[in-house]
């Protein structure tokens, strides 16, 4: 009986199943760079709307009542962190279960909402305008380098130092800035040249009506497209940096690749999206319950190890609140205490808790673009049928590679054993002397 017939044969699920790969970008998303990189993008970007409200004529602005400042501070903490719920537990449902695990994508709608709002506000939105600006321009910087780090980590199981990939996003910044704006722009565009001749075709009096009435089919056709381009340019935002990190190409080879994976394989980038949001909500369940973990345990030891210096347990409670699981963040009241001492201290501890929730948050937006990444790379091989190992690597990192050279005659590989073929090359016959030294020879 034949051996080989037992021989159980493994299967790859990662071929089989290629959206398997999304699962990776866990691991790749809470990479100290990752992290430090969004949240870095995160403060910078809120504490710069935070200054720029309070400009008078540019800022001062709310919405629904509310500054800014409460606005995030209200998404970052009630709808993002959410309430907990398992169900059949305190009488929770799974439909209280499945709105506490999409709390990401209701902040994110959430977020989405608020930034309409500042831009739909009158006089001209200023403070939208400018925090747009300057959003971009940050986060042109943060998610170059992380999709260029997640995109060799992807490719080639490589990790690109965070000082190569900052020098990298900042020379592909202009491409990471003009990306997300040149389908906008064009649409903005092609909107003024329809709207613009039939506003003022309508204006003429008695006749405008009827020729914008009979002509109509025209604005409608250029609504559809449009329409065709804003879609395109809003689902297409997600894969433009890691088009520009995987291929080191400019904006319109990002836009023009992008578009074009999503048009060739619209249901199969659909399914990778829901898979990797709910993928990412319920790894965020975790991020969350560790950070809540984190900020117990820290309270907790400092409490009961102070128990003989005078009160200082009390003290410790007016500075820090005990986190709960519902609300981990620090109370506003204890930041006005009555001593000037310990209300000074209590923002010292409101700013690293802050930190710490504020890495948690990063966590998200690490997660999307290395999701993204991935993405890419998947509708890459399914569309082009390019390999997912081929990325864009640049001299100096080629350079830094190391290489093997084989040694000459050696007969052993790298065990100490002797090889096939290892230092078995045929040696040439010597070669014989030519006749007429053979003659001399004879004389001699």
């Amino acid at each position: 009986m034949s051996e080989e017939g037992g021989e159980i044969q493994t299967i790859d699920w990662r071929r089989c199943c290629a959206f398997l790969e999304i699962l990776r970008s866990f691991r790749m998303a809470i990479h100290p760079a990752n992290l430090l990189l969004c949240f870095l993008g995160l403060a910078l970007s809120f504490w710069l709307a935070v200054l720029i409200d309070d400009i008078p004529g540019v800022g001062e602005t709310t919405v629904n009542g509310v500054r800014f400042c409460e606005n995030m501070r209200g998404i970052a903490t009630t709808t993002l962190w959410g309430e907990w719920a398992l169900p059949y537990v305190g009488g929770k449902t799974w439909d209280d279960f499945f709105t506490f695990l999409m709390t990401p994508a209701a902040a994110g709608r959430e977020v989405v909402g608020l930034a309409v709002a500042y831009w739909q506000m009158k006089p001209f939105p200023w403070f939208a305008f400018v925090n747009t600006i300057l959003s971009l321009a940050i986060w042109a910087v943060v998610g170059g380098a992380v999709t260029r780090m997640a995109a060799v980590r992807v490719a080639r199981e490589e990790s690109v130092p965070l000082e190569k990939a900052l020098c990298f996003s900042l020379r592909k910044w202009p491409s990471t800035v003009t990306s997300p704006l040149i389908p906008f722009g064009v649409l903005v565009l092609l909107a003024i040249l329809v709207g613009l001749p039939t506003g003022l075709l309508l204006m003429i009096p008695y006749i405008g009506e009827f020729a914008v009435g009979i002509l109509l089919f025209l604005p409608l056709i250029m609504g559809l497209v449009l329409g065709l381009i804003f879609i395109g340019g809003a689902f297409s935002v997600g894969l433009q940096w890691p088009t520009i990190a995987a291929e080191g190409s400019d904006s319109f080879d990002a836009i023009s690749r992008s578009i074009s994976y999503i048009s060739s394989r619209p249901w199969k980038y659909l399914f990778y999206a829901v898979f990797s949001v709910v993928y990412g909500c319920a790894t965020f369940i975790l991020v969350k319950f560790l950070t809540f973990l984190t900020l117990r345990t820290t309270h907790e030891a400092v409490s009961t190890f102070s128990w003989g210096i005078g009160g200082a347990e009390d003290k410790l409670l007016r500075l820090w609140s005990l986190p709960e699981l519902a609300a981990p963040w620090p109370e506003m009241a204890a930041l006005e205490a009555p001593e000037y001492a310990e209300g000074a201290a209590a923002y010292l501890f409101a700013i690293w808790v802050w930190v710490v929730l504020g890495v948690m948050v990063a966590f998200l937006a690490s997660f999307f673009f290395c999701s993204q990444t991935i993405i890419y790379f998947l509708l890459r091989k399914s569309v082009d049928a390019t390999d997912i190992e081929e990325v864009y690597m640049e001299e100096s990192e080629e350079e830094e590679l190391p290489v093997e050279h084989p040694v000459e005659g050696s007969q052993e590989d790298e065990t100490g054993e002797e090889g096939e073929g290892a230092g078995t090359e045929e040696k040439s016959p010597p070669e014989e002397p030519p006749a007429e030294e053979s003659e001399e020879e004879d004389d001699e």
